[in-house]
């Protein structure tokens, strides 16, 4: 195993702990739930969804310090032309900022509160409607893997896996957040009998694009990819990593929607689920290691 003692972990210098993990975690459910709220519509799936895409914007623009002044900015700059394209920070709040007017907005056709009228509720209901969701929330959860991908000096999340990662672990927290609601008769089962089996294909998935992940990074001429894969695999995250993420986050759930039927149980696997998806985030956050610099 490659010696960590040259290498610096991102948390001493980034600081990216535990605020950033459920800051990906929250939009890559939310992100995921809307894409398959497309077939479903269901409202309170869509309450869900709101609660937390803007708990995971306030996460990360807490994080940055910009309580306040982050949306005057935002708008100083739209206003004035000077809007960066090439920043993935900003574009990315946008994208949040977006998503959460628009889950907003959605919420309140459902809730029937400000837009009572049919016309609202048949929009609500349209393709067209929850298709641009759809891919709202796909492209917030891609946004929150090129975060890490673009990352300097950290070659263990240069990688275009990890937007793959982070769409596969968020359909698996959306549809155990789906299962859940299911569960708790919040959710019309018969607009979900798709469910048990998509999770499986899922998780099957989840699991297959983890390998690829860590044997790409295994792989690598880059000392810091090598020792973050290695951190995961036998290292100080690897408790995290294989109990949190593949035991409990993926072949737990995968296991139980094969072997039963009881609803009780599948919702312990629904919530393992979920869990899982934040284990894999954190993980994968903390395994983050500078490369050496050379003079």
């Amino acid at each position: 195993m490659t010696e960590l003692v040259s290498l610096t972990p991102q948390l001493q210098t980034a600081n990216w702990g535990w605020t950033i993990a459920m800051f990906l975690w929250l939009v890559g459910l939310s992100g995921m739930g809307f894409f398959l709220n497309f077939w479903i519509r269901q409202k309170n799936f869509v309450y869900v969804l709101t609660v937390s895409g803007i708990l995971g914007t306030l996460l990360v623009a807490s994080h940055l310090a910009r309580m306040l002044n982050l949306p005057i900015a935002l708008f100083s700059a739209l206003s004035a032309g000077s809007f960066n394209t090439q920043s993935w920070m900003l574009i990315g709040i946008v994208l949040l900022s977006v998503l959460c007017i628009g889950a907003v907005f959605y919420s309140l056709i459902c809730a029937g509160i400000l837009f009572k009228g049919e016309m609202w509720q048949k929009m609500a209901k349209s393709s067209w409607f929850n298709f641009i969701f759809a891919a709202l929330g796909v492209l917030c959860t891609i946004y929150s893997g090129f975060l890490l991908t673009l990352a300097v000096g950290i070659p263990f999340w240069n990688t275009a896996l990890i937007p793959l990662l982070w769409i596969m672990s968020g359909l698996a927290s959306a549809i155990g957040c789906i299962e859940l609601l299911m569960v708790f008769k919040l959710i019309n089962p018969n607009t979900v009998g798709w469910s048990r089996r998509t999770a499986l294909w899922v998780e099957i998935a989840e699991l297959f694009t983890i390998f690829a992940f860590l044997h790409v990074a295994l792989g690598s001429v880059l000392t810091g990819a090598r020792v973050g894969a290695e951190s995961l695999i036998s290292g100080p995250q690897s408790t995290m990593f294989w109990f949190g993420v593949i035991i409990c986050g993926c072949v737990t759930p995968l296991l139980l929607n094969l072997v039963t039927k009881n609803h009780k149980v599948l919702a312990c696997g629904a919530v393992l689920g979920i869990m899982g998806a934040l284990f894999l985030r954190a993980s994968v956050l903390f395994a983050g290691y500078y490369d050496p610099i050379v003079f």
